[in-house]
């Protein structure tokens, strides 16, 4: 069982981690603004600001997902279920959480989901 100390720790690292995502995911909306209005002089410019901004979309839809398990660990941690594996109900290892604080799983659940996605 995690100690109130880890936990304390824990949850700092997950409030950093949010604020950086906070600025990166509005540094890419505006990126990906400008590349909305920017004008092009040819195809291949349009080509290349339409790419830019395909991925600049995927890159912070996957941020805004971060971001979202970041907040569902924090609110883990206010109702004191935190670091506990979704699928197994187990405890997830310090490790791990160190790692990456918003784990949904323990490493041999992750790996069995992965392998399921992967079939």
């Amino acid at each position: 069982m995690l100690k109130e100390n880890q936990i304390e720790m824990l949850k700092q690292q997950l409030l950093q981690k949010k604020e950086q995502l906070i600025s990166q995911a509005h540094f890419s909306q505006n990126i990906i603004e400008e590349l909305h209005f920017e004008k092009s002089s040819d195809e291949l410019d349009y080509a290349e600001a339409s790419s830019d901004g395909h991925n600049l979309s995927i890159l912070r839809n996957k941020q805004l997902e971060e971001l979202q398990e970041i907040e569902i660990a924090l609110t883990k941690i206010e109702k004191k279920k935190y670091g506990i594996c979704e699928m197994c109900d187990e405890q997830i290892g310090i490790r791990r959480l160190k790692v990456k604080p918003h784990a949904k799983f323990c490493i041999e659940c992750r790996e069995a989901y992965e392998k399921e996605l992967e079939s």
